[in-house]
């Protein structure tokens, strides 16, 4: 009954993902190319790259002090503890697919795919409130003058995506979505 379950879950996981490629690529008009073909295979879709710019991001006072600002506010630190539980987390789940439901390594790990996904998406939001809280960090030190400039630049210079796509594949949230809540306040 298990591997029912785990085949259809994985067979609307692909269905899933293949209409989040098409709504993306229908409200960005950027095409896929071979990695939106490859984000459609479960557990390939958990390595496959997403290009993230179109061009590097020109260096500038504002990048110095939103790097400066990730590491006053231990940003590293407490991004490496997150993943360290969520390593330990992930070993436990394993531990109890093969030894206490009696699962091949294979489903264990298909199994452990599918719990992940949710909990990638809310490791991609604590990520993203980090990257707001580094431009903050830089608007304070450098001016609203110069944080405008620089998120200028940096929305012409990234792909663009829509919120829903960045939050299932991006550590990062987008330029825009950057710009918006940095200009809210």
């Amino acid at each position: 009954m298990e591997q029912v379950l785990l085949y259809i879950l994985l067979g609307l996981e692909v269905v899933l993902r293949v209409v989040l490629e098409v709504r993306e690529r229908r409200l960005t008009q950027v095409r896929g190319g071979v990695f939106a073909v490859l984000r459609l295979v479960p557990l390939l879709n958990d390595i496959v790259p997403l290009p993230e710019s179109r061009k590097a991001p020109a260096a500038s006072a504002f990048v110095e002090k939103h790097e400066e600002g990730h590491k006053s506010l231990h940003h590293g630190i407490l991004r490496s503890v997150t993943k360290i539980i969520f390593l330990i987390v992930a070993v436990w789940f394993l531990a109890a697919m093969l030894s206490r439901f009696g699962l091949t390594i294979y489903e264990s790990v298909l199994w452990l795919h599918l719990a992940a996904i949710p909990l990638r998406m809310i490791f991609h939001l604590y990520c993203w409130n980090q990257e707001y809280e580094a431009d903050a960090y830089a608007m304070k030190q450098l001016g609203k003058a110069k944080a405008k400039e620089a998120m200028r630049d940096l929305v012409a210079s990234e792909i663009p995506y829509t919120k829903l796509f960045a939050v299932v594949y991006r550590e990062h949230p987008t330029a825009t979505l950057r710009q918006r809540r940095l200009f809210a306040k």
